[in-house]
């Protein structure tokens, strides 16, 4: 598991979590250069959260190589209440789990949750 998080200014230069109702999110750029079958996991403290409440992808710098998703259990829960794992898979015909290196993918998302 090997992987750095940025989190991303707003216009104003703010990277600390915002508020969206009574909930926080953060924009964040992940850059994993090894992945794992079992998933790279992403701690909500990484971002500044404390609860992980949802992740959206909101970019992939590579998607002709890996397709990247979030992993949810059959009961729609993430890795934890504090925490998220990305998947990659190969997009190589034989659709299998990407492990080892995954040449320095960068992942875009936005996630919601409580400070």
């Amino acid at each position: 598991m090997a992987h750095t998080v940025t989190i991303l200014a707003d216009h104003k230069g703010y990277t600390a979590p915002h508020v969206s109702g009574d909930e926080y999110y953060v924009d964040a750029s992940l850059l994993v250069t090894d992945a794992t079958s079992g998933g790279e996991v992403i701690t909500g403290a990484s971002l500044g959260l404390s609860r992980v409440n949802a992740v959206l992808i909101t970019g992939n710098s590579l998607p002709a190589t890996y397709q990247v998703d979030v992993e949810i259990s059959t009961a729609s829960a993430y890795e934890s209440n504090s925490s998220f794992a990305l998947l990659f898979t190969a997009n190589d015909g034989a659709n299998a789990a990407a492990t080892g290196n995954i040449t320095d993918t960068t992942v875009r998302v936005r996630v919601y949750g409580l400070i």
